[in-house]
Formats: structure tokens, C-alpha cells, sequence
């Protein structure tokens, strides 16, 4: 299945099939039913609702406690059974509140004025002179697409990639890069232009359009701009075109052998410690795709430090492999500010590289280059500074143990994500319905930019209004909603609005409307809540507050956001199960008895409890680098990417059918002599067993091979593969992220496991000891301590507590001294 092109929906923009002018006519003053069958499939793709019914009481939604709202993703991966319509022509917006025309306004009878469903005024559209005859009156879900007026693409020069690579590593760590760099450069278009960079204590710019010998010019490793005393001549800037950016098709055999030539430049000592310049290799590259963005005859802004503005968009990318942080030059920091967890030892060396990334980063968006970072090993590369740099530009940090973990073909498929630029995102919503937060790769939409081309055919932001940081595909935008005041009507409407200069020339505006309707019954909304999605609404939110508060480097708030996570499942869970009510004035003798896990809840505790415990916000990720880069992933990621890395998915091979099966992932599931694959979302584990890895002839291998390849055919960024064995130092890593089951009792382990019930006791026994020990709970317990019962099953101790009631209510009859005396028996027994 291929992934969704712009191109070819450019070349053919046709409306659709069943549309035509010829339709039968609608009474007056009726909204038009959209096609099912091109409306609801295109625009839950595209916009996500956790539920499609909303309840009326603001009290009682807020009671409730239910995550509600939606998942925006742009562009995504897969279309069916297509892509929307396309338009081309500009959208037919109400004078009002600036909604768009959509399948749920209604047409008056003189088939020429359209009444918006969201303020409800009458307007007359401009350039359609038969209402009917509208393709977004029969979808949920329509492109607008209209040519530059310049009449230029994009993509008119082909993009250039700024290739920075650390040689401070390690010789073999550098030699098992090279192939990889290598396999890089032959899976990008011929078209793209490349650049090549390499950093230790200095900075080295290759001449790669020379025609003969490639040369290299060294930048000082102090550098942070260019001033009026240097020489425009050092970087050929005087030619048409500079010497040290050129076409793959005319410099790729030369490149292969520059990347060949590589050695490491490593001295004695850590390799962390190693003087690296990193900042300035950043400085000088993003100066110099700046500069090769510009027209020939524009002038050179030497005697400025500012990164010039190019004149003409022209998409460029920036990919730094790296082995550690900046050690010398702009944005260095004392190592020892890297290690402490008490704060920074020296807060000012901090604060002036975090000033210097910042400026970097600013100067990097305004050039419209993105900046993606892969950082390999076992080294901090100071997460925070880097991320800062990568999210406002839309690129992405990618961490790697070993460089054999790093895929080209994944890495080169990263690098072409993608298809836009200066993208921006509305939402409207009906009245008494509001927007309560939006969370992902977005920034706030600045009032200085209303004036850009982009916001200029978006001619009436709501306050919702944001920029999009990148177009990308697969990129995922949480949207939480609220009931702002009780509804009194029977359907309500969001839409959102997302727009973007397209890469193959032009502007298109993707719009999608939904209807929701209204009830009186809670329990209704939460039967018909897909959890699934209200996880991930839940889980982004939690989240961004985790990074918002520093929790990836302070542990004390990590906790204090798992101890609240636990409050909201129980407070959804006793709402759902009916509360404690039937308790009544017991409450004081007692706290009130589990509520039962109703089993459409059941996935969404999980993950909950998974989201809680794992490396985002538990202590499974030993460092903060690592836990900081999994927030700005997950923040970006797709919904069923985001899942993955909240709750992962665990395959084990069966021997019987020759098959990877799905199975719970349990710490029960891990046998020492069956093949696995975990799928964590960003990152995927692969262990052969103690018998079949000894065999490659055995059916487990080209069947792990092909489970793999089918996890990550569409996934944009591709996630790294890790192949373990039983004694390898990520077998406890992968171990810590499957659920736990010590200290629940075995009809609890076979209740969750249905496996174990095959098995003979003394093969359930071999089962339990092969886990590794632990002293987290388990799920059962997590949920336990939040008063929710998982089982369904009355546990001993709340037979205890209804003994305990029902001697209370006997004792009414009684004198005090004895009512006081069998409370006190029972309490005792229990």
C-alpha cells in the first residue's frame, strides 16, 4: 500500500464519481445528507473523535472525567478508499464566523443562499452560482487547491540536505557508519542537493562541486557567524553557484568516496569528553544552505551574524549524527551540568547555550530548514538544547545505542516526510463546545504572521487558530474539547481547517466538518467512547504537561504526574461503574468498596497503567536524554504509533502453526526458548530463542524477517531495530516494558494469560520462575490501590466490607455497647 502522494492528486483533480449537477432536488431549507461512502471514511481518517455523541450536562461530562476529543492527522499515511475531492478553486467561507461551506449547512430554496450550521446566518456564496451542484455539500471532507501567484512550485530548485557528521567517535563506531551514511545518500532523489560537513575541533566544508579533487575548507571550531573581516571568497559565494553544495546526480560517486575516506579523529580519554563543535558545525551549515537558497544575483549579507532569509522557499533539511554533546564552542556546557540531578553546577554556561540553540533555531525556521538529529551512543547529547532546535524547525531526534541499529533505508524515508511548508491549523466548534487544549508539533499562531500567504486565503482565524511546525505524513495533533455550557440543541459541529504550501507548487486547505449529537445519558456516551483513541487524547495531554514541567529530568514531578493519572482512571471508572453510592454513610466506617472494571474500560486502564509505568513517566528509561526524546516523538506521533509507545504489542512464535501470534503483553509470555518480537512504537525488539537462534534454517527466522518488514512498511519515521539475546544487557529493558504479573494469584495470571490453563502445574511453576523479579505492581495491585477492581470477581476483602455493612445496619436494634463490639469483631477478621 503506497502512501499518500500530492502529486498525483494534482494531476487529476476531479470531483468525485457519484457527484453530479443532475442530483435529484431537496426540499428547502434542508441540509444535503453527505455520501456515505466518500464522507465518513475519508474524515475520520483525517479527523479522529473519541466519540461522536456528546452528553449535554457540563456537569456531568466534567464528573465523568472522559477524555474527549479528537485526533487531527493532516496527511494520513494511508488514504481509502482515497483521498478527498479536490477543488480547485477558492472555499466558500460564511461572513459571520469564517466557517466553511460543508454537508451539514443548509441550502434555502432559491438554491443560492447557504445558512451556516455553526452561527447560523444566511450568506450568499461568491463564486459558485449553483449551491447544489458543491462537492463539499455531499462530503465531510474537501481540498481546496489553488496555483501561486507567482505560478512557481516549491520545489522549483530540488531540496538540499546539509549531511554534519561527528568524527570523534570511535574507529569502529565511525567504519560502521560509513555504510549506512552510504545506503543514505543512494535512496534520496538524484534531484536533492547535498552538502557534507564533518566536526571534531573543527569544522570541514567539502567542495563536493569541484570538478576533479574534492577539497575541504576548515571553519574554526569557535566560529558562531560570519563578520565583515573575512572574505566572501572563502566560501565561493561569488560564483552563480557555491562550490560546496551539488546535484546527487553529478556528485554522488564523489560524496560515497569523501564518506569513505572518513577517520576518526578521536583522542585519548572518553569519548564523551572528546572536543566537539557541535554549535558551530550547526552555525555553518544552516549559513550555508541559507546562502545556497538564495538567487544569484542577491546580495551576500556579509557583516551580519544573522542567518540570511532566502528569498524564495526553497525546503532544506539539516542531519546531524552525533556521539555526544557539544564539549567546544558556541552551546558547549560543563559536562558536569550534563550529570548532576540536583540542577546545573554552572547555571550560566547552561543558559548561554540554551540562548545560542534558541537563536539558532529561530534563525533555522525562518530559513525553512528542518533540523533532524541522530545521536548514537551510550553519551547525553543534552536532549533539551537539541530538542528545542528540532521541534521548532519540524525535525526529529532519533537515539541509537549502536550504529548497527540505524537503518539507511529508514533514515532516507525519514528525511522525504515531508510535503509541506508554512502549514497552519482552526478549529471551529459549535456553540457551547470548545477547544480546551491542542497538543502536538505546533507552535501559536503569531499575530505578525496573519499578513503571510498562507493566513491570507484563511481570511478569519478563530483563536484556535496555530501554526503547524511541519506538513508531514503520519504526524498526529491531539485536539481536547469541553462542554463550555449545557446544550440545548440536538447536533452539534466541529471543523477543522488545515492548510499548506504545497512542495509540487500551489496552496491546498483540507477541510473536514463532523456532526455530533447530543444526549441525556452519560452511560450512552461512555458505551459508545472509542477508548482506544480516548487513551491517546489522555496520554498527549499528560505528556506535554510532563514536558512543559521538566519531569523528564525531575523525577519528584514524573511522580507526581503518575499519582494523578491514577486519580483520573479512578474517577473514570467509578463513574462508569455507577459509583459508590449504594455505600452511603458506610463511607465513614470504610473506604468505598472496588468498582468494577466494566470490560469496555479495559484497554484504556492498561494503557493508563502502562502510560504511568513506563519510560515517558516511569523509571524505565534510565536517563533524561532518552526520556525527554520519547516525549517529543510521542507528542508528534500517529494514533496507532502513540499507542505502541503507551501500551507495545508482543508477538511470540508458535511452533505448531509456524506463525507469530499476538499475544498479552505479559511477563508470562517471555520464554527462554521462544522467539519474540515487542513493538514499541519507536523502537522494535527482536529476540530469537535459545533453540531456534542456534538454527538458522529454522522457520522463526524468514517469519521474524517478514513480521518486521510488515511493521514498519508504513510508518513514517521508521523505528529502530534492536535484535537482543537472553543475556544481553536490553533484555532487562525489554523485560521492564511488558506488564508485570508477581503477586497476582494464579487464577488472576490465567485470567489475563489464557495460555497457562494447558499447561500442567509443574509447567505453570517453570512459567512463573523464568520472569524477572520485581517489586513494581502489577497491574491487578495498580488498580487495587486506585479502589477499582479488574477482575469482576468479589475479592475477599470486599465480602469482608458487605459483612461489616450489614452488621452495621442490624445494629440499629441493638445497644451501642454491642453494635460497637461486632463492628469491632469484623473489622478484626478482616
Amino acid at each position: 500500500m503506497a502512501s499518500f502522494d500530492l502529486q498525483q492528486s494534482y494531476q487529476a483533480p476531479t470531483l468525485p464519481p457519484n457527484f453530479s449537477s443532475q442530483q435529484s432536488p431537496v426540499p428547502a431549507t434542508a441540509s444535503l445528507k453527505p455520501d456515505q461512502t466518500c464522507a465518513k471514511s475519508m474524515a475520520a481518517e483525517i479527523v479522529s473523535l473519541t466519540s461522536t455523541t456528546v452528553v449535554r450536562s457540563r456537569y456531568s461530562l466534567s464528573k465523568a472525567a472522559v477524555p474527549f476529543g479528537a485526533l487531527v492527522t493532516p496527511l494520513p499515511i494511508i488514504h481509502s478508499p482515497g483521498p478527498p475531492p479536490l477543488l480547485q478553486r477558492s472555499p466558500t467561507v460564511c461572513d459571520a464566523c469564517g466557517a466553511y461551506l460543508n454537508a451539514y449547512c443548509k441550502v434555502q430554496a432559491n438554491n443560492v443562499t447557504w445558512q451556516c450550521c455553526f452561527c447560523h446566518t444566511s450568506n450568499n456564496p461568491v463564486e459558485v452560482t449553483n449551491l447544489r451542484s458543491c462537492a463539499e455539500l455531499r462530503c465531510e471532507a474537501v481540498d481546496y487547491f489553488q496555483q501561486d501567484m507567482t505560478g512557481q512550485a516549491v520545489s522549483q530548485a530540488a531540496e538540499t540536505l546539509a549531511l554534519v557528521v561527528d568524527t570523534t567517535a570511535g574507529a569502529q563506531d565511525l567504519q560502521a557508519a560509513k555504510p549506512i551514511l552510504i545506503e543514505v545518500l543512494r535512496q534520496l532523489p538524484r534531484s536533492w542537493r547535498l552538502m557534507l560537513l564533518t566536526f571534531s575541533s573543527a569544522v570541514s566544508v567539502y567542495q563536493l562541486a569541484n570538478r576533479g579533487l574534492v577539497t575541504a575548507d576548515v571553519v574554526s571550531g569557535e566560529w558562531q557567524g560570519f563578520s565583515s573581516r573575512q572574505k566572501p571568497s572563502q566560501f565561493h559565494f561569488g560564483s552563480p553557484e557555491p562550490l560546496h553544495v551539488a546535484a546527487l546526480q553529478s556528485c554522488q560517486d564523489a560524496a560515497e568516496q569523501v564518506v569513505s575516506s572518513w577517520r576518526a579523529t578521536s583522542t585519548t580519554g572518553p569519548s564523551r569528553e572528546q572536543p566537539r563543535c557541535l554549535g558551530a558545525a550547526l552555525a555553518v551549515a544552516l549559513h550555508l544552505l541559507a546562502m545556497s537558497t538564495q538567487p544569484a544575483s542577491a546580495p551576500e549579507p556579509f557583516g551580519s551574524d544573522a542567518l540570511p532569509v532566502p528569498q524564495a522557499c526553497r525546503p532544506s533539511r539539516v542531519l546531524l549524527v552525533t556521539t555526544g554533546p557539544a564539549t567546544k564552542g558556541p552551546g558547549w556546557v560543563p559536562l558536569s551540568n550534563l550529570d548532576s540531578r540536583q540542577g546545573p553546577e554552572d547555571p550560566q554556561a547552561s543558559k548561554g547555550a540554551a540562548q545560542f540553540f534558541q537563536g539558532l533555531a529561530q534563525q533555522a525556521a525562518e530559513a525553512g530548514v528542518a533540523v533532524d538529529v541522530v545521536a548514537v551512543g551510550q553519551a547525553a547529547v543534552n536532549v533539551p538544547l537539541l530538542g528545542a532546535l528540532t521541534q521548532q524547525t519540524g525535525g526529529t531526534i532519533f537515539t541509537h545505542q549502536r550504529f548497527e541499529e540505524v537503518s539507511g533505508a529508514g533514515l532516507a524515508s525519514a528525511l522525504q516526510r515531508r510535503q509541506g511548508v508554512e502549514g497552519f491549523m482552526d478549529v471551529h466548534t459549535s456553540t457551547g463546545l470548545g477547544v480546551t487544549h491542542v497538543t502536538g508539533p505546533i507552535t501559536p499562531l503569531h499575530r505578525a504572521n496573519l499578513g503571510s500567504n498562507s493566513m491570507q486565503r484563511h481570511t478569519k482565524p478563530t483563536m484556535n487558530a496555530c501554526e503547524l511546525v511541519s506538513v508531514e505524513t503520519g504526524q498526529g495533533v491531539a485536539v481536547g474539547l469541553d462542554i463550555v455550557r449545557d446544550l440545548q440543541v440536538e447536533y452539534v459541529y466541529m471543523q477543522v481547517i488545515l492548510g499548506w504550501r504545497s512542495l509540487e507548487g500551489g496552496w491546498l486547505q483540507r477541510v473536514v466538518t463532523q456532526r455530533l449529537s447530543t444526549t441525556g445519558s452519560l452511560q450512552k456516551v461512555l458505551s459508545g467512547t472509542d477508548w482506544d483513541l480516548a487513551a491517546v487524547v489522555a496520554g498527549k495531554r499528560w505528556v506535554k504537561q510532563a514536558q512543559v514541567k521538566g519531569a523528564a529530568q525531575d523525577r519528584r514531578t514524573a511522580q507526581g504526574l503518575r499519582k494523578q493519572i491514577g486519580q483520573h482512571v479512578s474517577q473514570v471508572v467509578s463513574q462508569a461503574a455507577g459509583g459508590p453510592s449504594a455505600w452511603g454513610a458506610l463511607t465513614w466506617l470504610a473506604p468505598p468498596p472496588p468498582a468494577i472494571l466494566p470490560p469496555f474500560l479495559q484497554n484504556f486502564v492498561q494503557v493508563m497503567y502502562q502510560l504511568q509505568r513506563g519510560p515517558m513517566l516511569g523509571d524505565v528509561a534510565g536517563h533524561a536524554d532518552e526520556r525527554a526524546i520519547l516525549h517529543t516523538s510521542f507528542l508528534a506521533a500517529s494514533t496507532p504509533v502513540a499507542l505502541l509507545m503507551m501500551a507495545p504489542a508482543l508477538y511470540v512464535y508458535s511452533t505448531p502453526t509456524a506463525a507469530f501470534q499476538q499475544v498479552p503483553a505479559l511477563d508470562l509470555a517471555i520464554q527462554k526458548d521462544e522467539a519474540i518480537v515487542l513493538d514499541c512504537g519507536c523502537q522494535i525488539f527482536m529476540r530469537l530463542g535459545l533453540q531456534t537462534g542456534d538454527d538458522p534454517a529454522h522457520s522463526a527466522h524468514p517469519n521474524m524477517q517478514a513480521l518486521v518488514q510488515q511493521l514498519v512498511q508504513n510508518r513514517i519515521p521508521a523505528p529502530g531495530l534492536l535484535r537482543i539475546d537472553q543475556a544481553s544487557p536490553d533484555m532487562r529493558y525489554m523485560a521492564a516494558r511488558l506488564m508485570p504479573t508477581w503477586g497476582d494469584r494464579l487464577e488472576e495470571q490465567q485470567q489475563q494469560y489464557p495460555a497457562l490453563l494447558s499447561l500442567t502445574a509443574g509447567q505453570v511453576v517453570t512459567v512463573q520462575q523464568q520472569r524477572m523479579p520485581t517489586d513494581e505492581p502489577s497491574f491487578n495491585q495498580w488498580a487495587r490501590s486506585l479502589c477499582v477492581n479488574p477482575t469482576g470477581a468479589v475479592d475477599n476483602l470486599v465480602a469482608a466490607m458487605q459483612k461489616v455493612s450489614v452488621t452495621k445496619l442490624v445494629a440499629k436494634h441493638e445497644t451501642p455497647d454491642i453494635a460497637a463490639r461486632g463492628d469491632a469483631d469484623q473489622l478484626m477478621e478482616v
